[in-house]
């Protein structure tokens, strides 16, 4: 080998060193993100929140994917509610 092919070498071990350091950063972030949106969400069922939780904690980065793929979390519209109420109030809801 020569001169040349060896620093070619060391330079694709650093960057490859690189990106696995910087997918390990993005996949922990996005995990403990996923676990603190589980515990932060209002449900009515807190049993949907501890499957999530058990899920994400057991899978890891394939539970957080599913978490963001299946998990279905709609907020609720402020406006939606009071325009609901105003209607009931009015005897206009049907």
């Amino acid at each position: 080998m020569n001169l040349t092919q060896l620093l070619f070498d060391a330079l694709a071990q650093q960057s490859d060193k690189v990106l696995v350091a910087f997918l390990l950063i993005v996949t922990t972030v996005a995990w403990l993100w996923s676990i603190v949106a589980i515990a932060r969400e209002k449900t009515a069922d807190p049993l949907d929140r501890i499957v999530w939780l058990m899920i994400v904690l057991i899978l890891s980065v394939i539970g957080t994917v599913l978490y963001v793929l299946f998990s279905g979390t709609k907020k609720a519209n402020p406006h939606d509610e009071s325009e609901l109420k105003r209607r009931a109030n009015e005897g206009t809801l049907r």
